[in-house]
């Protein structure tokens, strides 16, 4: 259900005409640089390796490039600007933002924009590939790595190519040759005990027949807080849609994204589709069809209850999902949640980020937050090169960023960055013959290198020194801990609340999350605290004795005395008066490594 206009007529004519003259079926092919996938951080790399000089060829599954912003409608970019508003994602970027038509913008024109830059940089494009594999080579050092990726395989139209080149970039939205290859990964949010399905996925749609100026008016005059407009955006309508009930039991509804397109066309951005297997292509189309099938009553509800939306009728459902978590690299480095918020300058960086730590919905139980908004911070070379397979940097959200830090840092234009850094080191590459990239990595002058070299591209990667939210907070240690565990979020103002008094519930909720995520293999009963209105140090005590089964007339004194508190506390903790957040969260902080030692 694709409306096709007089553009996307031509650029399929493109499409249908782009060839690969160096391929020759039964036989490897050897070029400069292989890169597999044809999203935004696909072309970057792609693009960038081109410019470098490389023979480079972009091998994809799908029938166009642009990937999920081409196919899946996504027409909104999360842009990332530094502590004086100065774009911190620049080059290749860029110069691909200054040819769309904002951070809000036409599907078509991303589309023309990137066959531009692929055409102009001579990037041979293949699509329509099957059976996409990695060719797999003897390493050239088993001290750094097991495997070395020497090439890539695939069909097409029926005959079978393989393309060798000393650097392959995978920039699969979920690392598929990688992970074929057998790089190690980690799923979802199981790296801190949370859920390995991850944050939920979307399905974009389009209506035609709104009335823009209408949607603009309402939103402007409800003064509901978390919406607003902009030329081609609209985001709110948050009442109006949890008044919608989901046919299907396992799809919810947010406040609606919207962006406009061309006349009267709208995309919106705001299903949240749960229980299925991101990883498994059948289940994905099955998802698809579920949300399609949603549409029948979401519709009629969207002219009744939105203005401007009254003769709104379906005109586009993406062909591909909006996921936004599948696996996560476990590479040299693995990029953390104190790297983003604490605003780490790395000394191998290559992008920089700040777009705020952005947990979705994770499923019907779980609700999103968002976890703290980072001034600046920068992403590692590292965090790109696999730490046991050689001759492969992943170069997509799925590279290695733990499942909070990627929260922000999976964001299009940091990677597009990453993508172009990706490319760029491929080249230069070759002047240090065959080092691994385990090695080559860790060498100061490779990476001074190749950041040069960004800069020379018009990459923006300054010197920075910027103090976080709780720099020098006394209880910032343990506060740092539970945050690491994604018990506490700050939101998009950084205020952690600590002077909040926390209600029983918040702590047992918080106590009961600790334990299942600070030990994910333990099978903890759910415990109770005994408040009923206001929280003390000796509830709190309590309860941390709780799972030694410990009873005691003095909880305080008695977790002291097995050093699941320390000997000394903040003041109001012994007190019998309400603690706050403050020193719960040190308390919660100190308790849970003690807790380790003691089971």
């Amino acid at each position: 259900m694709i409306p096709i206009s007089r553009t996307a007529i031509i650029v399929l004519i493109f499409l249908s005409s782009l060839s690969f003259s160096t391929a020759t079926a039964g036989q490897y092919n050897e070029v400069g640089l292989v890169v597999v996938g044809s999203d935004p951080e696909g072309i970057a790399a792609a693009v960038a390796g081109s410019r470098q000089g490389l023979e480079t060829v972009l091998i994809c599954h799908k029938d166009r490039v642009g990937g999920l912003f081409t196919r899946g409608g996504l027409n909104t970019l999360d842009m990332n600007y530094g502590p004086d508003r100065q774009l911190l994602t620049r080059g290749i970027f860029e110069e691909f933002f200054e040819q769309i038509e904002g951070s809000s913008f036409h599907v078509e024109t991303a589309e023309k924009v990137f066959l531009d830059m692929l055409e102009k940089a001579e990037v041979e494009v293949i699509l329509n590939a099957t059976e996409i594999k990695p060719v797999i080579g003897p390493t050239l050092n088993k001290l750094v790595a097991e495997k070395r990726v020497i090439g890539i395989s695939f069909s097409r139209e029926g005959q079978d190519f393989e393309f060798r080149a000393s650097t392959v970039i995978d920039a699969t939205q979920d690392a598929d040759i990688a992970h074929a290859a057998g790089a190690r990964f980690t799923l979802g949010m199981e790296d801190f005990g949370g859920p390995s399905f991850g944050m939920g996925a979307t399905l974009i749609f389009g209506v035609e027949n709104v009335d823009w100026d209408k949607i603009t008016q309402e939103i402007r005059n409800n003064n509901h807080p978390n919406t607003g407009y902009d030329k081609r955006s609209v985001w709110g309508f948050w009442a109006e849609m949890q008044d919608y009930s989901p046919r299907d039991e396992a799809i919810r509804f947010r406040g609606l994204n919207i962006g406009r397109q061309d006349g009267d066309t709208v995309l919106l951005n705001v299903m949240y589709i749960f229980e299925f297997d991101h990883l498994c292509l059948d289940e994905r189309k099955e998802a698809i069809a579920r949300g399609e099938a949603e549409l029948e009553t979401l519709i009629p509800h969207l002219q009744q209850n939105i203005p401007g939306f009254e003769n709104a009728s379906l005109n586009f459902v993406g062909d591909e999902l909006y996921i936004r978590e599948t696996r996560h690299l476990e590479g040299l480095y693995r990029l953390t949640i104190d790297d983003v918020l604490e605003h780490r300058d790395f000394w191998d960086k290559i992008a920089l980020g700040s777009y705020p730590v952005d947990i979705q919905d994770m499923s019907l139980q779980a609700r999103g937050f968002v976890l703290g908004d980072p001034k600046v911070y920068s992403v590692p070379f590292r965090c790109l090169v696999p730490k046991n397979i050689d001759g492969i940097l992943v170069a997509s959200r799925s590279a290695s960023y733990d499942s909070l830090a990627h929260g922000s840092a999976r964001v299009v234009p940091v990677g597009m960055n990453v993508g172009e850094a990706a490319g760029i080191a491929s080249a230069i590459s070759k002047q240090y013959g065959n080092t691994p990239w385990q090695e080559l990595a860790k060498e100061t002058h490779f990476i001074t290198h190749l950041q040069t070299e960004l800069l020379r591209e018009g990459a923006y990667l300054p010197y920075f020194k910027v103090p976080h939210a709780l720099e020098g907070h006394w209880a910032y240690p343990q506060i740092r801990l539970i945050r690491k565990l994604g018990m506490i979020a700050a939101g998009y103002n950084n205020n952690y609340r600590l002077d909040d008094k926390p209600s029983p519930e918040t702590l047992q909720n918080l106590f009961n999350n600790g334990l299942r995520r600070y030990f994910p293999d333990r099978d903890f009963d759910y415990f109770y605290t005994r408040a009923r209105d206001r929280v003390t140090g000796n509830d709190v005590a309590s309860l941390l004795l709780a799972p030694l089964n410990i009873r005691s007339e003095k909880p305080i004194e008695k977790a002291q005395q097995l050093g699941l508190i320390p000997a000394s506390l903040p003041p109001e903790a012994v007190m019998e008066g309400p603690i706050n957040r403050e020193t719960l969260y040190f308390l919660l902080g100190e308790y849970f490594p003690a807790l380790e030692s003691q089971l």
